[in-house]
């Protein structure tokens, strides 16, 4: 299995590769300590990975989704349901190094 930081070992040319077995095997965001869980992680992720929308199932709420707006190399807006009152989704905003600008929440 992946771990968190094994994204800083991967070269850009391999990034497609590599988020195909990392999708196979869950770790595109699984929880705490994936690949979205670090600073680093999402930096990567942020560079790599054109702009656009992704989405993978939310392990804390079966069911439901977790989205990735990413902006190629500007930073990305990670939306999911709140862990704090699941009527409301929880909006994280991240610049291009992965570190968070704001945080905000919106009716689900």
């Amino acid at each position: 299995m992946y771990q968190p930081n094994d994204v800083d070992k991967i070269e850009n040319e391999d990034w497609e590769d590599f988020k195909k077995r990392a999708a196979q095997e869950e770790t595109y965001y699984a929880g705490p300590g994936d690949l979205l869980d670090t600073a680093e992680g999402r930096a990567t992720f942020c560079r790599c990975n054109e702009s656009g929308l992704f989405q993978k199932p939310d392990p804390a709420y079966p069911g439901y989704k977790i989205f990735v707006f990413n902006n190629q190399g500007e930073g990305m807006v990670v939306k999911r349901r709140s862990r704090v009152d699941p009527a409301l989704m929880e909006d994280v905003e991240f610049n291009a190094q992965g570190v968070e600008i704001s945080k905000s929440y919106e009716p689900a």
